[in-house]
């Protein structure tokens, strides 16, 4: 018997995310290039997710579900709260209803035990939830009091896992899930914020009680990046990049991103500090620096998962849109930037220093289903070091 559901509160949907898609089109009565021109994305790519043959990054995962209107939690996991889930196989109905007679001690009893049966390790389940938001919302209130900016550090302490720096070559972080937990972090990560996010990432894989691979890698190095090429080739000193969190096609890679964007940045926090006040991005800046400890792109994304009716993110690099993380419009996520627009003001008219550009520009310079004379708020700065621009898209409320 598979023991999975029970680890996830046997609320899973039987069903994979390509199904998922295939079967929520179909609900909708959209065809796969209807879906795709309102993603944003060639046809053949939708028949590919659906079939299978090809994983949606997160990124893609996140316009496809404004696409078909759910929450990417659900195209990710099956797990939807506003509507009755798929019934569940015999054998599972049977474990439930077992489950259901037992004290809530004893349920915690039931995942460890489940856990050792499927890795052979033994752990100690503190609380259960369904969703990674619940486990970052519990740890917040119940063992670190909501003190900000989070001591990853302590935390990772606290659960008894071990942390040690070493030279790596698989990725920025490495967990290894033993009796005795270590995590291994690429002594050549720069930025302190990169390193407490990676950390974060890996603790989410810890404590999410289905993750249950014994190791895992946060944010694997591709070493065929222009970027990193550069680096291979001693063009400049900066290390390699892993792999952006952003465009990760591991369902638990998601989960875990989840996690550590809810630890770091609680909702309570981002509703007072940001979305009643309308800030702007040097205040963004100094809340992503002071309060939170993280890098002003992480914070961005995090306020666009937040608030998603309001914002939008896109980064872009050599006049080109390199990412994107869109809100529930209609972002325009590749290609070249419009010149219309503060960012290409940038690659235009470079500046040696960091420097904000911001103002209201047309609407259709970044998204598919601008209407005609429709403007957004654009707030744009530039990082001369990296030759990147970070925008945010900001709509009236």
């Amino acid at each position: 018997m598979d023991l999975t559901n029970v680890k996830k509160g046997f609320s899973e949907m039987p069903n994979s995310i390509n199904e998922r898609i295939k079967n929520r089109r179909k609900e909708l009565h959209m065809s796969q290039a209807d879906l795709a021109n309102q993603v944003g994305l060639k046809p053949p790519a939708i028949s590919q997710y659906e079939s299978g043959a090809r994983r949606p990054s997160y990124e893609a995962l996140r316009k496809l579900s404004f696409a078909l209107k759910v929450s990417t939690e659900y195209l990710v996991s099956g797990i939807n709260t506003e509507q009755t889930q798929s019934p569940l196989e015999h054998d599972d109905r049977v474990m439930l209803r077992i489950v259901n007679s037992l004290s809530q001690q004893n349920k915690e009893k039931l995942v460890e035990y489940a856990t050792f049966l499927a890795t052979g390790r033994k752990v100690k389940i503190d609380a259960l939830f369904e969703t990674p938001s619940e486990y970052a919302k519990y740890y917040l209130e119940e063992k670190i009091e909501h003190s900000l900016p989070i001591d990853i550090y302590r935390l990772a302490k606290d659960l008894g896992i071990r942390i040690f720096e070493d030279d790596l070559d698989e990725g920025e972080g490495i967990l290894i899930q033993i009796d005795h937990p270590i995590i291994l972090l690429d002594r050549k990560i720069p930025y302190e914020t990169r390193r407490k996010f990676t950390l974060a990432l890996l603790i989410g894989h810890y404590i999410l009680p289905w993750h249950l691979k014994s190791s895992y890698i946060s944010r694997k190095y591709d070493k065929n990046t222009k970027h990193n090429e550069e680096i291979k080739q001693g063009k400049h000193e900066e290390t390699l990049f892993g792999h952006s969190t952003l465009l990760t096609e591991e369902v638990e890679e998601m989960e875990a991103n989840q996690f550590a964007f809810n630890l770091l940045m609680p909702a309570k926090d981002l509703k007072s500090d940001i979305i009643d006040k309308n800030d702007t991005m040097e205040k963004l800046k100094e809340l992503a620096d002071k309060k939170y400890n993280v890098s002003l792109f992480v914070l961005l994304n995090r306020l666009v998962d937040f608030a998603d009716e309001i914002y939008s993110v896109v980064q872009s690099q050599d006049s080109k849109i390199i990412k994107s993380f869109p809100g529930k419009r209609s972002l325009i996520s590749f290609g070249e930037i419009d010149s219309r627009s503060k960012a290409a003001s940038f690659f235009n008219n470079p500046s040696v220093k960091e420097e904000i550009r911001k103002g209201e520009v047309p609407a259709s310079c970044w998204f598919n289903d601008a209407v005609e004379n429709e403007m957004v708020f654009e707030q744009s700065i530039f990082n001369p070091k990296m030759g990147r621009v970070l925008t945010l898209l900001t709509f009236k409320k």
